[in-house]
């Protein structure tokens, strides 16, 4: 069966994220530019680039290497288009980590993954991390707390409720554990409110 987010169109999903009453493509693109300022990676692996919110922040005389994956190639297109003059080395790659989790693309500094637990399995998720970080390499994960309020706020953009099929909350002990288990140790953590009450909760991660 097609992932969902293959029949997605990236303008619709930037307007749902975008949407006052969301406020998570604004948020996304300041945590990606805080963090990048902070940790200082040569190498950066990016897990569901979409339409590549927050590469305006990579510095190219500190981040030489810039990889993205996603699901969906018109997503990697799109980004391409916007960013291949501004990053010379940007690669862009059309993976499926559900199926793709020994894959090894690069031994990155920092892995940038928000907003990706909640569609594919946790386990799989970091043993595709697990083959793509570096010794002491940092681990930025952003998972989406609802608050009470339902998982899919209404934007009024249709092609976006698919998503709600197989999204799945992630609890902060499943996640830790989880992590622990894969040799990764919490090292910092912050909560940003959203506009519709939701959270967004983001790890930082080191690989031990």
């Amino acid at each position: 069966m097609e992932n969902v987010w293959n029949k997605i169109p990236l303008e619709d999903y930037e307007l749902h994220m975008q949407h006052k009453s969301v406020g998570q493509l604004h948020l996304l693109s300041n945590l990606t530019k805080k963090y990048l300022e902070k940790l200082c990676p040569k190498t950066v692996l990016f897990l569901g680039i979409a339409g590549g919110n927050g590469l305006e922040y990579i510095d190219n005389s500190v981040t030489n290497q810039v990889f993205g994956i996603d699901i969906n190639q018109n997503y990697l297109n799109e980004t391409k288009k916007r960013f291949k003059d501004q990053i010379p080395n940007l690669n862009l790659i059309n993976i499926d980590i559900s199926s793709s989790k020994n894959e090894k693309i690069t031994k990155a500094n920092l892995i940038w993954a928000a907003l990706i637990f909640e569609y594919v399995e946790t386990d799989t998720c970091f043993e595709f991390i697990n083959s793509n970080i570096s010794e002491n390499g940092q681990l930025i994960i952003t998972i989406q707390e609802n608050n009470g309020v339902s998982s899919v706020s209404q934007t009024g953009i249709e092609t976006i409720k698919s998503a709600g099929q197989i999204f799945k909350l992630i609890s902060e002990s499943d996640l830790l554990s989880s992590a622990k288990k894969f040799g990764f140790c919490k090292i910092d953590f912050e909560e940003n409110i959203l506009p519709n009450k939701k959270s967004l909760k983001t790890y930082t991660f080191i690989k031990k």
